[in-house]
Formats: structure tokens, C-alpha cells, sequence
């Protein structure tokens, strides 16, 4: 028996639809508007122009190569990016733990991990919660589809900047946007596209299996019949029975779209990537 406003096999699915349950809080909560989940969003990817813009503005300014030669013997003596990298990676297999494989860490011991919450980059549940983006196609939708946005308009503004740029010396608008593809800038936009993969692939990735995980529970102690339910949505039932049906089947082609797009194709074009530069990486130098 559920208080009044919730529903579902553990009491955790909100009657509004307006609303969704705060695991924090123990009951249903109104959604944040939709002015603030698209500021959220916003925000996700200012934030990540702004660092691409950041990147490619430095180059041109006058005292910036003086900065830039300071800054290559700093990172080459302590190492910054491959630690980066650990520290990054450790948070986004340790925080697979509970979903993956059923365990749970010490809050001891995560809690310090949570600084790094940011750069798991999780739209879904953690900036904007799930069920208020709307049914479970729509957050496969939305979780698969979003990266590849902002990577868009990531690329748009370093483009933008740099025949701006170019504009600024005295060229013409268009020709200064055709001169700007040049080799450098094509390196610059394939560098801020394997970033922002390399921080979302964990998070689209279990969002995407989220469309899998259900937990069962006894129908009738007689005939032992149990009824699954969605993990990610407990409205749905995963399997057929004498009273319900498999509401989760709907949800296979997406899955295998996302599945194919993201845990698939993804490594395998970081894994190509390397293949191509192999043999700078075994030289331990950086690749033209």
C-alpha cells in the first residue's frame, strides 16, 4: 500500500506526471521547469565552448607562446593529462559499480569521488531527472542524441572563431571561412570531439543499458509466477503474463541503435585512432 501520489512495485512511481521520485527526499517532487533543464543543459555545453574557444583563442594572442612553452615543460614534468586521465577513469568505473555489478562502495570511501560527479557529464538523472524528460524512448533519445549536439556546437564555435579571426586580418567573410579549414583546425575539432566522447561514453552508455536492467518480484506464491519491472522506469513490466504484458519491447530498437552508436562504434574509432598513431605513440611523440 502506497501513500497517496505514488505507485508501482516498490511505491517509487509518481501519479503525476509532473512529478518524479527524489531518492534523497523518500517521495515524489515536483520536476524542475523547463526553463531551468534547458539552462542546465545550456550550461553543459557553454561550459564546454567556452573551453574550446579558450583553447583556440590562446594561440593568437601575442604573449601566448611564451605561456605555452612555460606550460609544455610544467605538464611534461609532472605529467598532468595522463593522471587527469586515471583519476577520470577511476570515477567513471567505480560509480558502474551499482549498476553493473550489484555492489556498493563505502560512502567512505566514494564520497570524496564526488567532486568529480562533474565530469561524468550525466544529463539524465543527475542534471535533469529522467522520468521528467518524459517515457523511456524519449530519455534513449535524449541520452543518445545529446553528446553529438554539443559536440556540434562545439565545432560551430571553433569555426566560427577562427574565420572571425581571419576576418579580423582583413579577409573576406567567406573566404576567410574556407582558408580556416585548414590542418590545425581540423586537429582542434577532432581533439574537443574525442574529449567530450571520452567524458559521456560511461554515462550514454549506462543509460543506454538502463533500457535492460529489471528487477523482479513474486506474482503468486502458488504457481511461483514473477512480474519484472524496469529498473529505470518501475511503470513498465519487462516480461508477458497472465495479466500484463512486456511494456519494455517497444524499447528494443532504440537500444540496439544506441548500443551500435555508442558501446560499439564509439571505442572502435578510439581504437582506430590509435591504430593510426601508433607509431608516434611508440616514439613517444606527438602525432603531426
Amino acid at each position: 500500500h502506497c501513500t497517496a501520489g505514488h505507485t508501482g512495485p516498490l511505491c517509487e512511481v509518481c501519479v503525476a506526471d509532473s512529478h518524479y521520485f527524489s531518492s534523497a527526499e523518500g517521495h515524489c517532487v515536483a520536476c524542475p521547469s523547463t526553463v531551468r533543464s534547458v539552462g542546465l543543459f545550456l550550461v553543459f555545453v557553454t561550459i564546454i565552448v567556452v573551453l574550446a574557444a579558450a583553447y583556440v583563442a590562446h594561440r593568437h594572442l601575442p604573449f601566448s607562446h611564451r605561456l605555452r612553452k612555460r606550460a609544455a615543460r610544467i605538464e611534461s614534468a609532472v605529467g598532468l593529462q595522463p593522471k587527469f586521465k586515471i583519476v577520470v577513469s577511476f570515477y567513471q568505473v567505480s560509480s558502474a559499480f551499482g549498476v553493473v555489478y550489484g555492489i556498493r562502495l563505502d560512502k567512505h570511501f566514494t564520497r570524496w569521488l564526488d567532486v568529480l560527479e562533474l565530469f561524468s557529464l550525466d544529463l539524465v538523472d543527475v542534471a535533469i531527472p529522467g522520468s521528467c524528460i518524459g517515457t523511456m524512448d524519449t530519455r534513449l533519445l535524449f541520452a543518445g542524441l545529446w553528446p553529438y549536439a554539443a559536440a556540434a556546437l562545439v565545432s560551430l564555435a571553433i569555426v566560427a572563431w577562427a574565420a572571425l579571426s581571419r576576418c579580423l586580418e582583413g579577409e573576406s567573410p567567406f573566404p576567410a571561412l574556407l582558408r580556416a579549414f585548414d590542418r590545425k583546425l581540423l586537429g582542434s575539432l577532432l581533439y574537443w570531439a574525442i574529449f567530450v566522447f571520452y567524458l559521456v561514453l560511461p554515462s550514454v552508455s549506462r543509460s543506454i543499458f538502463n533500457a535492460k536492467l529489471c528487477e523482479s518480484f513474486g506474482y503468486d506464491d502458488a504457481t511461483g509466477q514473477r512480474i519484472s519491472f524496469l529498473l529505470a522506469d518501475p511503470s513498465l513490466t519487462c516480461n508477458g503474463g497472465p495479466a500484463w504484458d512486456n511494456e519494455t519491447s517497444g524499447l528494443a530498437p532504440y537500444f540496439w541503435a544506441f548500443f551500435a552508436l555508442w558501446p560499439v562504434l564509439v571505442p572502435l574509432g578510439f581504437l582506430a585512432l590509435l591504430l593510426r598513431a601508433r607509431k608516434p605513440v611508440a616514439a613517444q611523440r606527438a602525432t603531426p
